[in-house]
């Protein structure tokens, strides 16, 4: 079982050609890209390197499903896809769309993830499994018994994780039953990616880098900022970086240019609420899963210069604003995303956004079910602008509360610096 599932993911892997290049990027400078790594490269034994190889292949799968998705033409944009960028406007528009590819930031991160896919060996030596991260789990169960790679690692498994570093006795007990469901919620026939990739890159097709990527269940341990959190969502909620700063390919520069790009996957149960938030970095989102209820998977996004967010007060480095979420036509701020239907969100830099996953009367068993997407962070080498910090929202009436819908919700935004 073991051989086969190695050989498989070699063969899948080593049957991808190089995507073609978009016409709006440089060959030249793609085709002889030069790499600077973040950190010296890792160095492996003859028997250990075989899986480093098997996730190398499966990484550079993802990467090149994701750089052709953005980079293709939908119908509506010339060499991009189409994204939803704001869910609904102060005087109810309805929600706001562009080509994705209008955007430099994304431009330069489909760029940098071209150079590596046509230069594999090059950029393979900012490649590792990353082994020695203590931060980073397996989410163990069905999907490290599926996977080689993940049973060579051997990273500490969700259940340690819950079971020894978190406190919290709710979000301990969800995050048992997340652990416990974490391989179905992944995998399965709903799972079903965009059209606009070129083939599969879920847990489905690529079961050793979704099992060895090394998860965060971010919101899990206490903290000052989980005060501003839900019980239910922190139990019930992870991500995964393959390549940035804290991924498995980690790359400084490419061409001497900085590379920006922090591209992975994220998972949280349906049925949670992940609480209104922001971040100084833009952020993207594919949606994966098939939904059972049209509304099961909904989406909030208003930017920070709408009329709707108003400023409390300001310092050197933050403008705490607040925006009512309690408004008249409040649910108009919702979209709904599917695989088929506004499959791609882009939120710019201090986006006030949240996600509203439903879907308890869709299903027999609604702990086995998630959104999962292909998540990703275009400008992240941008340290000035504080990239590294989600920063929730709260109660305007109870502070270091969590925000919630039908009242007033204050939030912290960095004012970017350019």
């Amino acid at each position: 079982m073991k051989t086969s599932i190695l050989l498989a993911g070699l063969l899948a892997a080593n049957s991808a050609i190089a995507a073609d290049i978009p016409d709006f990027l440089d060959k030249k400078e793609i085709q002889n890209a030069e790499f600077k790594c973040l950190g010296e490269p890792a160095i492996y034994s003859k028997s250990e390197q075989k899986y480093v190889d098997i996730l190398w292949q499966e990484t550079l799968k993802y990467l090149e499903g994701y750089a052709v998705a953005l980079s293709t033409t939908d119908g509506n944009c010339r060499n991009s896809d189409q994204t939803m960028y704001q869910t609904n406007t102060h005087d109810l528009k309805g929600p706001q769309y562009m080509c994705i590819m209008d955007r430099r930031d994304m431009k330069l991160m489909v760029k940098h993830i071209y150079a590596v896919i046509n230069n594999p060996d090059k950029a393979k030596q900012c490649f590792g499994a990353r082994e020695d991260v203590n931060w980073i789990y397996s989410p163990g169960g069905e999907l490290e018994k599926n996977s080689p790679v993940a049973q060579w690692l051997n990273r500490t498994t969700f259940e340690e994780f819950f079971d020894k570093k978190v406190t919290d006795k709710e979000v301990k007990e969800f995050g048992k039953s997340f652990t416990k469901n974490f391989a179905k919620m992944v995998t399965g026939d709903d799972i079903q990616l965009p059209a606009a990739f070129p083939f599969d890159v879920s847990a489905n097709a690529l079961p050793n880098l979704w099992a060895s990527v090394g998860w965060f269940p971010m919101y899990a341990e206490d903290s000052e900022r989980n005060k501003r959190n839900f019980d239910k969502t922190r139990g019930n909620y992870a991500y995964a970086e393959v390549f940035g700063h804290w991924g498995l390919l980690r790359i400084d520069e490419i061409n001497n240019e900085k590379v920006g790009a922090e591209v992975g996957m994220v998972t949280q149960r349906i049925d949670s609420f992940y609480p209104y938030h922001n971040h100084a970095i833009s952020e993207i989102y594919y949606t994966m899963r098939e939904p059972a209820c049209a509304d099961e998977f909904q989406n909030f996004a208003v930017r920070e210069d709408s009329p709707l967010v108003k400023t409390i007060s300001e310092t050197d480095t933050i403008r705490e604003v607040e925006i009512d979420a309690g408004m008249p036509n409040e649910a108009w701020f919702w979209a709904n995303t599917s695989p088929k239907k506004d499959d791609l969100a882009y939120f710019h830099q201090n986006t006030i956004h949240a996600f509203n996953y439903n879907g308890a009367n869709c299903h027999a068993k609604p702990e086995e079910k998630a959104i999962v997407t292909v998540w990703a962070r275009s400008n992240a080498n941008d340290k000035r602008n504080d990239y590294g910090t989600t920063r929730l929202c709260e109660s305007a009436e109870h502070p270091d509360t969590p925000a919630m819908r039908g009242e007033k919700i204050r939030c912290d935004l960095t004012k970017t610096k350019f």
